[in-house]
């Protein structure tokens, strides 16, 4: 007979459709505790930007990889899958139900798919070298490494300066960017949150102002000041990117909103386009009616 696994719960979605919330909820109905699968809630200080949950939901369930390094700290898939696996492990025994949440699909597949990545240390002279170069400049010195490395790549990695030099740094020192899967670790089920784009949109819109109001500019600022790099705080994207180039007068402040939210709304269409090729996935709306199709599925 078969070795039964235990079941790891992932929650998915894109940017805004209520992953979270939706992730405490379960949890508290299920005895759960949470494991964050996004790559910039790993990092302490960014917590309004990156939607990070409050201190009171932390209390009310138990989350896991929340403010694990500091900013510009390196911080790898594979450190990552690491202290997931670690975590996960640990929840289950104490008896406990695992629930992977979050929207970063190279930290999501690498626990559900148990990716073997082979570590390769940082080069600091070559990598000074690569971050004197642009993306166009970085893009064209992989894909002579890598003809494949677009399709490889997720295409947030591919306009990421930072994945970028990271991926060059393997290719380098003759290690593959692709990982390959490995023995199934879980009974992995995906939960998808579907939304509406145009209901979408305006969640994310919303969340926006919510974020500006609550101090999101603030907290960049208070970044900067802490000695973190104008250039680490844009290669994160988004909110961390455009108000940074808001506090060097490259926009003004109605620009930068509009900004954000534009290409808050195209992340959120290639999150879905990248998750959409994932038929293991049962889609369904963010909202308590869906309560029967969850539990069949749990």
């Amino acid at each position: 007979m078969a070795k039964l696994l235990p079941k790891l719960i992932t929650i998915l979605g894109p940017t805004a459709s209520g992953k979270s919330s939706l992730g405490i909820e379960l949890a508290h109905e299920y005895n759960g505790e949470i494991v964050s699968a996004d790559s910039r809630q790993v990092f302490r200080g960014l917590d309004i930007g990156s939607g990070k949950v409050t201190h009171d939901e932390q209390e009310s369930v138990p989350h896991h990889l929340l403010d694990m390094v500091e900013p510009m700290q390196e911080f790898s898939v594979s450190h990552f899958q690491k202290l997931a696996f670690r975590a996960i492990d640990e929840i289950f025994a104490r008896g406990k139900l695992p629930f992977l949440v979050g929207g970063t699909a190279q930290y999501i597949y690498a626990i559900i798919n148990n990716y073997q990545f082979a570590d390769v240390p940082p080069n600091p002279k070559r990598r000074k070298e690569l971050e004197n170069k642009n993306l166009d400049d970085l893009q064209a010195i992989i894909k002579e490494k890598e003809p494949k490395a677009e399709q490889i790549l997720t295409k947030d990695d591919f306009i990421n300066p930072r994945r970028l030099i990271r991926a060059i740094e393997k290719l380098e020192a003759g290690m593959p960017i692709e990982p390959r899967k490995g023995p199934q670790k879980y009974e992995n089920i995906i939960l998808g949150i579907d939304i509406p784009r145009n209901e979408l949109y305006k969640k994310i819109d919303q969340r926006v102002d919510e974020r500006i109001k609550d101090g999101m500019i603030q907290e960049v600022e208070n970044l900067r000041k802490q000695g973190v790099k104008d250039e680490w705080l844009i290669s994160l994207g988004l909110e961390y990117k455009w108000i940074t180039e808001y506090l060097q007068n490259k926009w003004t402040k109605q620009e930068m909103i509009t900004r954000l939210k534009g290409t808050s709304h195209d992340f959120s269409r290639r999150q879905m386009t990248w998750f959409r090729q994932d038929k293991r996935i049962k889609w369904m709306s963010n909202n308590m009616e869906d309560a029967k199709k969850i539990r069949r599925f749990i």
